[in-house]
């Protein structure tokens, strides 16, 4: 999986690219956002993608759900998504919980699904985090603080969009290079 940096504020053109190259075969990227924990912002992380995917001009649907994977699934929640972004922290709870689901998504007839999941980490990374089989991003956990300080709905934007890593990492799913 390729690293993404992107100054605050700026769109790259390899994204704009990706976009551009996406045509109309993929489209519209179907995303789901799901919780591990209630406590995480997963709804605002899910708004900011949304909004990014406007500013590129992409067509896509980002929709949230969990941390309850059974009534996701009744509620139609997983059908048809591209790509599957857990939210969880650095907490080691958090990474049994994401264990959990990518098993029972195994276990339920989703493994393409599992294969297409970018882990969004809330926190800092640890220095020697093993690296999971699927993308990780790590979101500062700074961005929820800003939200509750400036009352914002969403926090990035009061922070000049510094993080385009996660719309990377979908639209690397979306064309599938994340599984390199």
């Amino acid at each position: 999986m390729r690293a993404h940096k992107t100054k605050p504020g700026a769109v790259s053109e390899e994204l704009k690219q990706q976009v551009a190259e996406l045509g109309s075969r993929i489209l519209p990227i179907s995303v789901l956002v799901f919780t591990l924990d209630t406590h995480l912002p997963f709804c605002e992380i899910a708004e900011h993608l949304a909004e990014q995917f406007g500013e590129l001009e992409c067509q896509a649907t980002v929709a949230t759900a969990g941390p309850q994977r059974v009534q996701s699934v009744r509620e139609g929640k997983f059908t048809g998504v591209n790509v599957l972004v857990a939210v969880g922290d650095t907490s080691a709870e958090s990474e049994d919980r994401l264990m959990e689901l990518v098993e029972w998504l195994l276990a339920n007839g989703r493994k393409e699904l599992a294969a297409n999941l970018i882990y969004a980490v809330l926190g800092h990374e640890h220095q020697n985090h093993p690296a999971p089989a699927f993308s990780r991003v790590v979101l500062p956990r700074s961005y929820y603080a800003r939200t509750q300080q400036s009352g914002l709905k969403l926090p990035w934007a009061a922070s000049a969009r510094e993080s385009w890593e996660l719309a990377h990492a979908v639209l690397d799913y979306a064309v599938g290079l994340g599984a390199e």
